[in-house]
C-alpha cells in the first residue's frame, strides 16, 4: 500500500510547462510583439519534444506576421512532413485522428486537429504565393484540397454511446450541480459556433484566386470555378467571391487590374479548463473525490471590423473564413466523445480509490491493529483525494496563434492609389505596377500595431 502511494505522489510532480507558457506565448502575439512570440515558442518545442508540433504550429505563425516568410515556410514544412508521416502510417483514420486529437492528453504527443491541418495549409499556400514560389504554391494548394476533403466536414464526428459504471456517473450527469459546470461550456459554444462552418471559405477562395489568376489552361480554370463554388457555398453573400465566380466563367467584368486585400483580424477563442465535481453520493464515503476536468472555449474578446481606405474612401472587408467559430464547431462535435472519456475515467479513478480506501479500513479494523493503521487508513484516504483531484485535467493545448476572421475585398484601383487603416501611420501602402496585386494585412487588436504587405502578383 505504501509503494502505491509512493506512486501516486510520483504522478503528481512536474510542472504543467504547456500551461505555463502558452500565455506568454498568446500574450506577445495579441500585443503584435511576433518575434518574442516565435523565440518563446521555438524554445518551447525544444524543451518539450512531445508538444512539438503545437509549438512549432505558433512559431510559424509568429514568423509569418512579423514579415518572415521564409522562416515561416519552413516551420510550416516541418508542421506538414509531421501531419503527412501520420496519415501515410497503415491503419490510419481520418475520423478516428480527428476525435484522438480533441481527447489526446498532456502525457501523450500532441495530435493535429483538423483545423491545425487545414490553416496550415492555408497559411502555407499564402507563404508561397507572398514569396512568389509559384510551384511550390501550386503543391500547397493541391495539399489544401486534400485536407479540407478529408477533415472540413463533421461526418468525423460518431456520437458515442452512453457511459456506464457501477457508480452510475451518468446520474451524476443529472445532478444540478454537475449541469451547471457543463452548462458554462455549452453556454460560450452556443455564442461561437453560430453560423459556423466545418470548412473555411477563406481557404477555398484562395485556391480559386490561385487557379483563376496564376494557372494555365482550361483545367485550371475550371479548379478554379469549383473552388468559388465551394467557398460561396460557405459564404453565400460575399462580393469578392461571386464577382471572381463570374470571371471563370467569361461572364464577369474586365478581367484587367485587380488588387486582393487579405485580413487577419482577432485572435481565436482562448482554451481553459471547466472543472465539474461529481456528488460524492454517487459514488460512496470511501471516494473522497469525484470529477471531471474539461477542455472549454471562451470568445478572446479581440474580433473586431477593421477599417480601411483607400485615397481616404472607406473600403469595405467583408468577412470571408472565421477560425474563431470553424474551432468551436468542431469542438462541439467532438465534445460529447470527450465527455463520455471524461466520465470512463473518472468512474476508473472511483473504482481505484474505493479498493484502496476499502482495504485500509479494513486492515485499521482488524483486532490488535494498533493507532498507526488507523491513522494510515486516514492519509491513504487524503492521499487518494488529492490524486484525483491533481490528476483530473483538460488538455488545453492548441494553436493559440490563429485569428478571429479572415476578410477579403477585391479592388479596382489604380496604380499610386493609397491605401491606408485609419488611425494607424504604419499601415499605409501606395500600390504599385502590376496586374494582380496581393495586399496582406495582419491585426491582432484594434490599438497594436498593424503589418501591412504588397506582394505582385501578376506584373
Amino acid at each position: 500500500m505504501r509503494i502505491l502511494l509512493v506512486i501516486l505522489a510520483v504522478a503528481l510532480a512536474g510542472c504543467a510547462t504547456y500551461v505555463e507558457k502558452d500565455p506568454r506565448v498568446r500574450a506577445f502575439g495579441e500585443e503584435a510583439e511576433f518575434e518574442t512570440a516565435a523565440q518563446i515558442a521555438k524554445a518551447a518545442g525544444v524543451d518539450t519534444p512531445k508538444d512539438m508540433l503545437v509549438w512549432k504550429l505558433d512559431e510559424a505563425t509568429a514568423l509569418r506576421a512579423g514579415g518572415k516568410l521564409k522562416e515561416s515556410s519552413k516551420a510550416f514544412e516541418e508542421v506538414e512532413q509531421a501531419f503527412r508521416a501520420e496519415e501515410e502510417q497503415p491503419g490510419f483514420s481520418v475520423s478516428g485522428s480527428a476525435l484522438a486529437a480533441f481527447s489526446n492528453g498532456y502525457a501523450q504527443p500532441y495530435r493535429a486537429k483538423p483545423y491545425d491541418r487545414i490553416y496550415a495549409s492555408t497559411y502555407q499556400a499564402l507563404n508561397f504565393l507572398e514569396l512568389h514560389d509559384l510551384a511550390a504554391a501550386r503543391v500547397s494548394m493541391t495539399r489544401l484540397r486534400f485536407v479540407q476533403e478529408s477533415f472540413g466536414a463533421g461526418q468525423l464526428y460518431v456520437t458515442p454511446k452512453s457511459v456506464k459504471s457501477q457508480y452510475d456517473l451518468v446520474k451524476a450527469n443529472q445532478d444540478e450541480r454537475t449541469k451547471d459546470g457543463l452548462s458554462l461550456i455549452q453556454d460560450d459554444l452556443d455564442g461561437l459556433t453560430q453560423g459556423g462552418t466545418y470548412d473555411d471559405a477563406f481557404s477555398h477562395w484562395l485556391q480559386g484566386m490561385f487557379f483563376l489568376r496564376l494557372g494555365d489552361g482550361v483545367a485550371d480554370l475550371e479548379k478554379a470555378r469549383k473552388e468559388f463554388t465551394a467557398a460561396a457555398g460557405l459564404n453565400a453573400k460575399h462580393p469578392a467571391f461571386k464577382r471572381d465566380l463570374k470571371d471563370c466563367a467569361g461572364t464577369g467584368e474586365s478581367q484587367g487590374r485587380v488588387v486582393y486585400v487579405i485580413a487577419e483580424t482577432g485572435m481565436c477563442p482562448e482554451w481553459h479548463e471547466q472543472r465539474v465535481d461529481i456528488p460524492l453520493f454517487v459514488v460512496s464515503s470511501r471516494v473522497p473525490y469525484v470529477g471531471v476536468a474539461l477542455p472549454a472555449l471562451r470568445p478572446s474578446g479581440w474580433h473586431y471590423n477593421l477599417k480601411l481606405q483607400l485615397d481616404g474612401q472607406s473600403v469595405a472587408l467583408d468577412s470571408a473564413g472565421r477560425p474563431d467559430s470553424l474551432i468551436a464547431k468542431h469542438f462541439a462535435a467532438a465534445l460529447p466523445s470527450l465527455k463520455a472519456e471524461a466520465f470512463t475515467a473518472a468512474a476508473v479513478k472511483a473504482t481505484a480509490s474505493y479498493l484502496i480506501n476499502k482495504s485500509s479500513e479494513e486492515a485499521a479494523s482488524r483486532p490488535n491493529s494498533g493507532t498507526g493503521a488507523g491513522l494510515w487508513a486516514l492519509a491513504t484516504k487524503m492521499g487518494t483525494g488529492l490524486y484525483a483531484y491533481k490528476s483530473t485535467k483538460a488538455d488545453l493545448r492548441n494553436w493559440s496563434l490563429l485569428p478571429a476572421a479572415f476578410s477579403v475585398a477585391r479592388l479596382d484601383a489604380r496604380v499610386g492609389q493609397k491605401l491606408t487603416v485609419p488611425g494607424h501611420p504604419e499601415a499605409t501602402l501606395v500600390l504599385p505596377e502590376g496586374k494582380v496585386l496581393l495586399v496582406s494585412i495582419k491585426s491582432t487588436q484594434e490599438n497594436r500595431p498593424i503589418v501591412l504587405r504588397c506582394t505582385t502578383l501578376v506584373p
